[in-house]
């Protein structure tokens, strides 16, 4: 029998955390597992607007020396509590990182997403993850509303 597995998409963020929170509940409910997914958005690392050039590798390695160990403070006492809990970092544009390839990668039957609290003019320009999570990806989202948002 597989188990469920849940996927949390991270970024350090309030919205993040609650949607973590929302994750755990359902996973002991459940007795689901949770994959804890941070994307490192490469597309910040291109030397200039517009263009296509290289990614600073440097740069990179220090982003995911960050995330990795951010990571490891939130799964060790998750995965001391019993929760089949597994950390991921993933490089590439967040929105398709989660819907399609994380989604197919890690078996996901759920996926929990924190809903930001960004500007509508924000939203307009760079877009949503999560609308595009909802619109794209292959299984159940679940947004966790922001209580603090306007």
């Amino acid at each position: 029998m597989t188990t469920k597995r849940i996927l949390v998409a991270l970024d350090g963020s309030e919205a993040a955390d609650r949607a973590l929170a929302r994750a755990v509940g359902i996973a002991k409910e459940q007795a689901w597992g949770i994959d804890l997914l941070q994307v490192i958005d490469t597309r910040q690392y291109t030397s200039a607007f517009g263009q296509t050039g290289s990614v600073d590798g440097k740069l990179l390695h220090e982003s995911e020396q960050r995330v990795e160990k951010h990571l490891q403070e939130i799964t060790a006492p998750l995965a001391a509590t019993g929760l089949d809990i597994k950390p991921h970092i993933r490089f590439g544009s967040p929105r398709a990182v989660i819907a399609f390839d994380a989604t197919k990668d890690y078996q996901t039957g759920l996926i929990v997403i924190g809903r930001s609290s960004k500007k509508m003019v924000t939203r307009m320009f760079i877009g949503s993850v999560a609308s595009f999570v909802v619109e794209n990806a292959p299984c159940d989202v679940l947004i966790v509303a922001n209580p603090n948002a306007n």
